[in-house]
């Protein structure tokens, strides 16, 4: 099921201070489903609530330091609730949360079926917001309103005997729904980084 825009028409109605038509309605959606994805793949998450199977290759963890032989980390933030966890098939409990990491107490590493690779592990889990944060939602109307104010991309035009420039960044790029750098250092604290391995999700 394809994800929700992260911000509605209402929305950028509301900060156009006008009302769409029927047509202009369904660009409007357009563009906030672009831009919408456009910030999903930058950050590498949802962002909207949703519960998601995913299953990981666990890596080894100190068990002195950690208390647990391994562990995986989660990939899509904020962790909401962890439903069910199992390791090569068999549903254990013996885990507990630390943030976006799960840490496994007992895996066995030189035991068949992981004698030879490490065990994978299939975590049920809810993640997101309900609410989009509000900086989010603003970059994503932000980037629609561009298209709509200004759709040609042009720097400046002539109306009526009065000239009107557009805000085009510096380096001279026409962005439509792609992000700027500003923008792009806003998503930032949002933004996945390197952890582990995903195999496959459903």
């Amino acid at each position: 099921m394809p994800l929700p825009a992260l911000a509605t028409v209402a929305d950028l109605a509301t900060l156009l201070g006008r009302s769409f038509t029927p047509e202009q309605e369904l660009q409007a959606q357009a563009l906030l489903d672009q831009a919408s994805s456009v910030v999903r793949s930058y950050v590498r998450q949802d962002i909207t609530r949703a519960t998601t199977t995913d299953t990981f290759t666990m890596r080894r963890a100190d068990p002195v330091l950690h208390r647990c032989s391994g562990a995986v980390t989660l990939p899509q933030r904020p962790v909401v609730d962890i439903d069910t966890v199992s390791i090569d098939g068999t549903v254990t409990q013996d885990w507990w949360q630390d943030g976006n990491d799960l840490l496994l107490r007992s895996a066995t590493w030189d035991q068949p079926p992981t004698a030879n690779r490490p065990p994978r592990v299939t975590v049920t889990y809810t993640h997101g917001w309900d609410e989009v944060p509000g900086d989010i939602k603003t970059i994503v109307l932000q980037a629609a309103n561009r298209v709509i104010v200004n759709p040609s991309g042009i720097r400046s035009e002539t109306v009526g005997g009065e000239s009107v420039t557009y805000l085009i960044p510096a380096v001279g790029e026409y962005l439509g729904v792609l992000l700027s750098r500003t923008e792009q250092k806003v998503l930032d604290r949002y933004r996945r980084t390197a952890g582990s391995v995903n195999l496959r999700s459903r």
